[in-house]
C-alpha cells in the first residue's frame, strides 16, 4: 500500500505544480503580448508627436523615427516596420504632413538597418550608437533622394527643404542638392534619434526589459 501511495504521489502529486507552472508561463506570455500591443501605439505616437512638432517649426531635422528605432530594438524587425509605416500613414491621414506617406519605404529601411546594426551590437555603447546613427543617416539620405527628386522636384515643404533650395541657388543641380542636403542633415538627425531611443530603453527598469525576447537587448548590454 505504501509503495502504491508513493507511486501515485510521484505520478500525480506533482500535477498541480505542473499546471501552475504552465499557467504562469501562459500568463507571462499574455502579459508580454499586451505590453507589445501598448508599446507599438506609444511608439507610433512618439514618431507622430516629435516629427510633427519639428516639421511645424521648420527645423532642419526630421526626428520622426525615434519610435521606430526603439521598437525595432525592443521587439524586433516586423514590429519596427509596422511602427514606422503606420506612423507615416497616420501622419498623412491626420493631415499633419500630406507627403509623409511617400516615405514609408524609408521608415521600413530604418527598421531593417536598425535591426541589422542591433544584431551586431551597434548600440552597445555611446560611440557605437553614434556610428550606427551616422550610418543610418547616410542610408536614409540615399533611399529618400529619388523620392524627393522625382516626386517633389527636389524641394520638400519642411526645414531641410530650405537647405536644398539654398544649394540650388548656389549653383548645384537638383539631384546634387538633395544628396548633399541628405548626407549633411540625415546623419546628424538619425544620430540624435538613435541616442534618444537608446536613452529611453536604458531608462526602463531591468524587470521590464527582461520581458522582451529580443536578443538585441543582451547584445547591446541593455540587460545582462
Amino acid at each position: 500500500m505504501k509503495i502504491f501511495h508513493e507511486f501515485f504521489y510521484y505520478r500525480f502529486g506533482r500535477l498541480p505544480f505542473s499546471f501552475a507552472l504552465k499557467f504562469n508561463v501562459m500568463n507571462e506570455k499574455k502579459s508580454t503580448r499586451e505590453l507589445n500591443l501598448v508599446l507599438i501605439p506609444l511608439a507610433i505616437a512618439l514618431n507622430i508627436g516629435i516629427g510633427s512638432l519639428v516639421n511645424a517649426l521648420k527645423l532642419p531635422f526630421y526626428l520622426d523615427a525615434v519610435g521606430t528605432v526603439l521598437i525595432t530594438i525592443l521587439l524586433g524587425l516586423a514590429p519596427g516596420i509596422i511602427t514606422g509605416v503606420m506612423s507615416f500613414v497616420l501622419i498623412t491621414a491626420f493631415g499633419l504632413n500630406p507627403y509623409a506617406i511617400y516615405f514609408v519605404g524609408t521608415q521600413a529601411v530604418i527598421a531593417v538597418f536598425t535591426h541589422f546594426v542591433a544584431s551586431k551590437s551597434g548600440f552597445k555603447n555611446l560611440w557605437r550608437t553614434i556610428f550606427s546613427g551616422i550610418g543610418l543617416g547616410i542610408v536614409c539620405a540615399l533611399v529618400s533622394a529619388p523620392v524627393i527628386v522625382f516626386l517633389f522636384g527636389g524641394i520638400e515643404a519642411n526645414g531641410p527643404g530650405f537647405v536644398t533650395a539654398f544649394l540650388v541657388k548656389a549653383g548645384k543641380t537638383i539631384y546634387q542638392s538633395v544628396i548633399l542636403k541628405g548626407v549633411s542633415i540625415e546623419p546628424i538627425d538619425k544620430t540624435l534619434q538613435c541616442l534618444l531611443a537608446v536613452y529611453l530603453i536604458r531608462s526602463l527598469p531591468a524587470s521590464v526589459l527582461q520581458r522582451f525576447a529580443s536578443p538585441s537587448l543582451t547584445k547591446n548590454n541593455f540587460i545582462k
